[in-house]
């Protein structure tokens, strides 16, 4: 079973698409805190929404913004890189499913 779970916080502007078949895009980015364990640091990850989440979170989604996913991790080939390269793969989050849990300034004022 694939299946993750991620909370994070939105740390560029989300880049919205429409494909050649009508189906709508959006590409963002979490950025995730360390997780505690000793020389962790915050991790940047790819997500990819379709179809009505897209749209809702294009909408709605602010940088800045803390947000939950869940989805599934897939991986695509790096343009132009070579199969024996070790960075030809990149990971992303397909998003199945997420929860606004509102700003980073809320999130600090409470």
């Amino acid at each position: 079973m694939n299946s993750l779970s991620l909370a994070g916080v939105l740390t560029g502007t989300p880049t919205y698409h429409c494909n050649p078949e009508a189906r709508d895009l959006l590409r963002f980015t979490l950025r995730t805190p360390p997780s505690g364990a000793a020389g962790s640091t915050e991790e940047d990850h790819h997500c990819l929404a379709w179809g009505p989440a897209a749209l809702d979170l294009h909408v709605h989604l602010k940088v800045g913004d803390q947000l939950v996913v869940r989805g599934e991790l897939r991986y695509r080939p790096r343009p132009n890189a070579l199969p024996d390269d070790p960075a030809y793969r990149i990971p992303e989050v397909y998003v199945k499913g997420y929860s606004y849990l509102g700003t980073s300034e809320e999130q600090g004022s409470q």
